[in-house]
């Protein structure tokens, strides 16, 4: 992975190729997608540090945080994977051009006009971030949460593993519903399981997170509201388990219900494998800090 990142100039010097590595995405892929081709798990690695490597543009740099350069890097990358008008070639979109090619052309035109729809909600609200953050205003509780459903990237990920963990989206108008429940379930416990690890660095950076948003909505301590972020993922956690039984129990034929358990298990396999990598990820830690511009 750090030669294809490094080829593609995702990381540009010895700190960030350093700091790549620490990350573990390779470990985070085994896990997800453990009984997938070498090449499916080397692609799912890549698919992570691409959407990282895209966060970390924003949360953990000093420049680029303005919400029209935002939009700018974002309709970029959209056109990638839309055949929209070429852009800079940096980096970032030559790495998303690479995936995509060896992804879209694997799935189904649905499958392609799901991932884009995602992918740019995803932008969007990465632009309203970027806007929140000039304009100090805080979040409530209820809004963070929405939100952060759409910046986690958790959703465009379950598309992915629609591809490199062999397990469609099933094609059942009766549990498209439940389906759509289990997904949001999915970004839920990754949006907040990832503030509860990097909710230090968030602090040091001056960012929003769950744990910050429940003390100012709750008028608590910081431990004290990490204590109920913490009881607000594992309750998250029983609820995708639950949405999973509820669709695995769907009355059907045999060959629509194992394309149900093929679903649902990629995304319990995503769940666990993103709870057991954070906290073994060394993302988060300080001396990985932006470094002064």
């Amino acid at each position: 992975m750090l030669a294809w990142a490094r080829g593609l100039r995702l990381v540009v010097d010895a700190f960030e190729e350093g700091r790549l590595l620490a990350m573990r995405l390779g470990k985070l892929a085994e896990l997800t997608v453990p009984e997938a081709s070498d090449a499916d798990l080397e692609l799912t690695a890549q698919w992570a540090a691409f959407i990282c490597l895209v966060d970390d543009r924003f949360d953990r740099s000093r420049v680029d945080i303005r919400p029209e350069k935002v939009a700018s890097l974002f309709t970029r990358l959209l056109n990638v994977i839309t055949g929209g008008p070429a852009g800079s070639a940096s980096g970032i979109e030559q790495a998303l051009d690479d995936l995509w090619r060896r992804t879209a052309p694997r799935m189904s035109p649905q499958w392609r006009k799901r991932f884009v729809a995602d992918y740019r909600d995803f932008a969007l609200a990465m632009q309203e971030e970027a806007a929140g953050r000039i304009d100090r205003a805080p979040m409530g509780l209820s809004d963070y949460v929405l939100r952060r459903r759409r910046t986690i990237t958790a959703l465009p990920m379950t598309d992915i593993l629609e591809c490199t963990a062999g397990a469609p989206w099933p094609g059942l108008p009766m549990g498209e519903d439940l389906m759509r429940a289990l997904r949001r379930a999915v970004a839920d416990v990754a949006g907040w399981s990832n503030d509860l690890v990097s909710a230090e660095d968030d602090l040091r950076e001056g960012r929003d997170n769950l744990v910050t948003v429940v003390s100012r909505e709750r008028d608590c301590s910081l431990s004290s509201a990490r204590e109920h972020a913490t009881a607000m993922r594992d309750d998250r956690v029983r609820d995708f388990h639950a949405l999973a039984a509820s669709l695995t129990a769907i009355a059907l034929p045999e060959t629509e219900r194992e394309e149900i358990r093929r679903y649902v298990a990629a995304l319990g396999s995503f769940v666990a494998a993103t709870l057991h990598w954070l906290g073994v990820t060394h993302r988060f830690d300080a001396r990985w800090a932006p470094r002064p511009v």
